[in-house]
């Protein structure tokens, strides 16, 4: 630390060892403020000066004369002796050929001409094939950068003007008509005309009484229709609810269905084979019968007992029966209405078939009870259990004969059908789902423009009843007037000053401007442009004037310092001259160009904090690169002037320099004087400080780590350019 103190002490005694170098200091430190007070000054208040400007204006209006008002206006020589009166820029009467000519030749800088049918156009604004009035203007962009933008100022002002004018001139001279009227009512044809008028005005009134209240009836409906847009809006989102739900319902449903078919088809399948083997068993019941009785007399308990166990098989197969008699009715149940009628016939033979088998068991126990009495019914019994197992077996294969027939291909077109079904409901439901979604936005977005259509009808409506209801009370009074004929009540009804009244209804609403963050002037606004931007330009001076290396000499009398210590101590010197720069521009600016200043001091600090980090970023970078350091230093200056929002605002510029913006030290600086101009808001001055001294730890990591590395290169730099004879 000692060894940069006494660099840094050395280098000051030597910066004011002889006048030359004093000079150059002194150089160094007025320059960058005479640039920001001589820039400040001429663009302290350039609006005050816009009468300046030649303006011509030009008018070829005609006139015009209506069979409503028999008087004739000329709009265009109103507009023109208004004009003449205005100081706003200097407006220069004269004819259109001149106004034209001198516009080409540079005489004016802009040139306003009124057309012939101006008053024609203006007075029949209200008629059915009214359209826009246009007026001529001519305005020379060549002469001037910023001319067109205030001469167009001009010209906006103008057109406002006019449209006050139209307001003011057609109230005005109605109202006037009728003041003139009231004073000589004596003649019959004004008392007639004042009449009229009073009539006009009241059917006027009417007109806009009726015009709000079909206003607000067409209000209502958008009310009707919000409403309307609103619950269709909560069913479709029902709807989607429902369908959402369908959909998974569906889905399991098809599952269902698919798993439902597929066992009907196998349920088809066992039940075609099991009708077949019991058909086949009661032929079998048939045949035993024979042998059965051919051994009852010498083995009556054995028959009884097989008669006994065929008596418990025949039970088995009633019972088989009743199953599927059940299964198939519960199946009838699950099927669509106009199937269920098909299983009808095949119950009604499953009954039977369960009856009859029942009579062949009930017939089988009474044999086996005849055979173990060894009665003579026991024949009898024989016979009675063949006939009626012969006539099982037959019904039995009519039932499996209208299964197979009947039944079973039905079961196989509704496997078919519900799988159909299933695959257009599951896409029915999906395209449902979508056209639900697409209608629930549509829905959403026209009851948002109806609420702004509904507050527009609302708005316009109150507003034509208020005129309505005044012109209605003004009319009113009127005709009281007229009746009394009274005519100093006439008088005090139309008003003594016409013109005045006239103008309050043209113009009835002032803009008043509330500044945030009020700037005095605009040499002021400008001062963050012309104030900071100069401190980088003195940087650079200071950069390429001083030398930014340490003599051998110096080097032997601190006993060969460390490069990290030349390079700190040595940028001391370069500190001091910036903050007299600093100093010499910001605090002039507020002695003696009396730039405005919320916060005095830290309109100080700003100067001192950003000439410090810029003449420490010219001084690592000529360091650091040589003479490509002070390339890369006028680099900044030209990206700085543009994309630091010191003069145009960051969002009319592309968006590439929006993008750079924030990393530019200007920008933060700017920030920062702004802020001391016009005042604080949230900590914003103390933010852009800390913003601006984040530059300082990547200068410090070039000017002490990188810079060596770079040495080779700059020593390749500087020998390939003294190779060329031409740059030294």
């Amino acid at each position: 630390m000692r060894t940069i103190w006494h660099l840094f002490t050395g280098d000051v005694r030597r910066l004011f060892s002889n006048i030359v170098s004093v000079i150059i200091v002194i150089g160094l430190t007025v320059i960058p403020g005479l640039f920001s007070w001589f820039n400040i000054t001429a663009s302290w208040d350039p609006f005050a000066n816009l009468k300046n400007l030649k303006f011509a204006v030009a008018s070829v209006d005609k006139g015009y004369q209506s069979d409503l008002i028999p008087v004739k206006i000329t709009i265009g020589d109103t507009v023109v002796n208004t004009l003449r009166a205005n100081s706003q820029l200097d407006w220069t009467i004269t004819t259109k050929t001149d106004a034209i000519d001198g516009t080409k030749s540079g005489k004016y800088y802009a040139a306003i001409v009124i057309p012939k049918d101006f008053s024609q156009k203006m007075m029949t604004f209200f008629s059915a094939d009214a359209s826009n009035v246009d007026i001529a203007y001519y305005e020379n962009e060549k002469k001037n950068a910023l001319a067109p933008n205030l001469t167009t100022e001009g010209a906006s002002e103008v057109s406002t003007q006019i449209n006050e004018m139209f307001a003011e001139t057609l109230t005005g001279t109605a109202l006037s008509i009728a003041s003139q009227l009231a004073d000589d009512l004596s003649d019959p044809k004004a008392s007639a005309a004042l009449g009229r008028f009073s009539a006009n005005i009241g059917d006027f009134a009417t007109s806009l009484t009726d015009g709000a209240s079909t206003l607000n009836d067409y209000a209502s409906l958008t009310d009707a229709a919000g409403t309307l847009l609103t619950n269709s809006t909560q069913l479709l989102g029902q709807a989607s609810s429902a369908a959402t739900d369908a959909g998974k319902q569906l889905k399991s449903a098809k599952t269902s269905a698919t798993g439902l078919t597929g066992a009907m088809g196998d349920a088809a399948e066992a039940l075609s084979q099991a009708l077949s083997t019991s058909a086949d068993s009661y032929g079998a019941v048939a045949d035993s019968i024979d042998g059965l009785y051919s051994t009852a007399g010498t083995q009556a308990e054995d028959t009884a007992k097989a008669l006994d166990t065929q008596s418990s098989h025949v039970q088995a197969q009633i019972d088989e029966y009743r199953k599927i008699r059940d299964d198939i009715a519960s199946l009838q149940q699950q099927l669509p209405g106009n199937l269920q009628s098909l299983l009808d016939p095949m119950l009604t033979q499953l009954d039977a078939a369960i009856d009859l088998q029942a009579n062949v068991k009930s017939r089988l126990d009474d044999a086996a009870a005849a055979v173990r009495a060894k009665n003579s019914s026991a024949q009898d019994q024989h016979t009675q259990v063949k006939e009626l197992a012969k006539q099982a077996k037959a019904s039995i294969a009519g039932v499996k004969a209208d299964f197979d027939a009947n039944v079973k291909p039905q079961l196989t077109k509704l496997n078919a059908s519900v799988n159909d079904a299933t695959r257009v409901l599951d896409s029915g439901a999906a395209k449902l789902k979508t056209t639900l979604k697409d209608l629930d936005g549509t829905a959403k977005d026209a009851n948002a423009s109806l609420k702004d259509v509904h507050d527009t009808l609302i708005g316009v409506a109150d507003k034509l009843t208020k005129a309505g209801t005044e012109l209605g009370t003004f009319n009113d009074k009127l005709a009281k007037a007229l009746d009394s004929g009274d005519m100093s009540m006439v008088k005090e009804v139309l008003g003594n000053n016409p013109e005045t009244l006239a103008a309050t209804l043209a113009a009835p609403v002032a803009l008043k401007r509330k500044a945030v963050f009020p700037v005095d002037n605009f040499g002021s606004s400008l001062a963050p442009l012309y104030l900071v931007i100069p401190l980088w330009v003195g940087a650079l001076l200071m950069a390429v004037t001083l030398k930014t290396t340490v003599s051998r000499r110096v080097r032997r009398e601190l006993g060969d310092p460390k490069p990290h210590q030349m390079y700190l101590g040595h940028y001391g010197v370069f500190g001091l001259v910036a903050l007299a720069q600093s100093t010499f521009s910001f605090g002039g600016a507020l002695l003696f160009i009396h730039v405005q200043a919320v916060h005095p001091l830290l309109f100080m600090l700003t100067g001192w904090a950003s000439s410090l980090l810029f003449s420490f970023f010219a001084y690592t970078m000529v360091v650091s690169f040589g003479n490509v350091g002070k390339a890369i230093g006028v680099l900044m200056l030209i990206v700085q002037i543009s994309g630091s929002n010191a003069a145009y605002p960051l969002q009319v510029l592309p968006g590439w320099i929006g993008a750079i913006s924030p990393f530019l030290p200007v920008t933060h600086s700017v920030t920062m004087i702004r802020a001391a101009i016009a005042g604080v808001y949230d900590m914003d001055y103390w933010r852009a400080l800390g913003q601006l001294f984040l530059f300082v730890p990547p200068l410090l990591l070039v000017g002490l780590v990188l810079r060596k590395p770079l040495v080779r290169f700059n020593q390749w730099y500087v020998a390939k350019v003294e190779s060329t004879k031409v740059v030294a």
